[in-house]
């Protein structure tokens, strides 16, 4: 079983330098009790690999480990840590009191029954020194892939603990001062692109940890004051909120993006409508102008024909048009109006036979004929 946590461990926790990497975030809460207490001793509660116990060396702490896996302590032996296969709570019941500059369990809280888990605060309580610290890192059930997943992968995973709960039980304890830390979230989850529904559902803070501070003299408690003054990590009602009011901003731009639709077809079926009445209103005038087109066809049709019968008529109107100065206009067009040839009848000089002729055309016609040689008699008299 120790050989496959650690296999588990190296592929769905990380690498040893990622780890490290991620629990630097810790280092300003820590560092100013480097220089209060210089090489005072630590310890990490299930230490693992020991990323944190060579993080708290390298700041000149006496870091010592504990955890019941030989296979991951194995490593820490091999790296000259200090380790020891031990129960946790048992090797805080050991440690004197108030000889402890740090308390931490990272990833630790979660493997044992919460009865355990008062005991192991109680006596970290115990052995802190003033303004000491007691870190608790613990997957983040408010992520829910976390909650309802993720944590689950671990087949040694008691229960997940809920960040109020974890920040309470320090409280009670007696700690002065409890800071919630939300971490590891995604990186590109705080600028300004669109989120998901995955965003929700995975984007907050996978995990979280408890900072509680032993009381102290207020001098020794400002020592850390800035880094507990720091906001760290997402929370869901945050990433919620902006995927609504991002939602919110599309629905905005999708609804104004219909106004602009509708707006535009309103306006096309205004033009269309135009159209519409301007066709409608074209229509009997074009109708019109076919039916006078028709008219004049006809009505040209008739005075040819009329004109071609009576070749009267048409020497009369080629000698009235040379007498208006027409000659030319209306001399072509008499030109192509062949009359029927009758020798027998002479243009006008059978007054009887002309109107016996006209009696045979319309009315229209009759008066036309006689308004035109009443006018060219009119003209021959001048």
């Amino acid at each position: 079983m120790d050989g496959f946590y650690r296999a588990f461990e190296d592929k769905h926790r990380g690498s040893r330098e990622q780890i490290k990497n991620r629990q630097r975030v810790y280092l300003p809460l820590v560092s100013p009790l480097a220089l209060v207490y210089p090489g005072a001793q630590t310890i990490d509660l299930g230490c693992g690999r020991g990323e944190w116990l060579e993080l708290l060396g390298e700041l000149g702490f006496d870091a010592r480990g504990v955890d019941l896996n030989d296979g991951m302590l194995q490593e820490c032996r091999d790296r000259g840590l200090h380790v020891a296969t031990e129960d946790a709570l048992t090797a805080l019941k050991k440690l004197p009191e108030a000889s402890q500059a740090v308390v931490s369990g990272f990833h630790f809280a979660e493997h044992i029954p919460f009865d355990i888990l008062q005991q192991v605060v109680q006596e970290a309580l115990r052995v802190l020194r003033p303004a000491g610290l007691l870190i608790l890192e613990t997957p983040n059930p408010e992520n829910i892939v976390v909650g309802s997943a993720n944590f689950y992968l671990d087949p040694t995973h008691n229960r997940p603990l809920p960040p109020l709960l974890l920040e309470f039980l320090p409280e009670y304890c007696g700690f002065h001062r409890v800071k919630l830390l939300r971490l590891q979230e995604p990186v590109n989850l705080t600028d300004t692109r669109r989120l998901t529904i995955h965003d929700v559902l995975s984007g907050v803070s996978p995990d979280y940890a408890v900072v509680a501070q032993k009381a102290a003299d207020p001098q020794l408690i400002l020592q850390v004051s800035q880094a507990f003054a720091l906001n760290y990590g997402v929370t869901l009602g945050a990433v919620s909120g902006r995927y609504e009011e991002q939602a919110d901003q599309r629905l905005h731009g999708l609804l104004n993006d219909v106004h602009l639709i509708l707006q535009e077809t309103d306006r096309r079926i205004a033009v269309l409508e135009s159209k519409q009445q301007q066709y409608e209103a074209s229509r009997p005038k074009a109708r019109l102008k076919r039916v006078l087109k028709k008219v004049a066809r006809r009505i040209d049709g008739a005075v040819k024909s009329f004109i071609k019968k009576h070749p009267a008529v048409h020497a009369k109107l080629a000698k009235f048009s040379r007498m208006i100065g027409l000659s030319r206009l209306i001399n072509p067009i008499l030109a192509r109006i062949s009359v029927v040839s009758d020798p027998s009848l002479k243009p006008w000089t059978d007054p009887e036979k002309v109107e016996w002729e006209l009696t045979q055309e319309p009315a229209a016609v009759r008066e036309a004929f006689r308004d035109l040689d009443a006018a060219i008699k009119k003209a021959d008299k001048r």
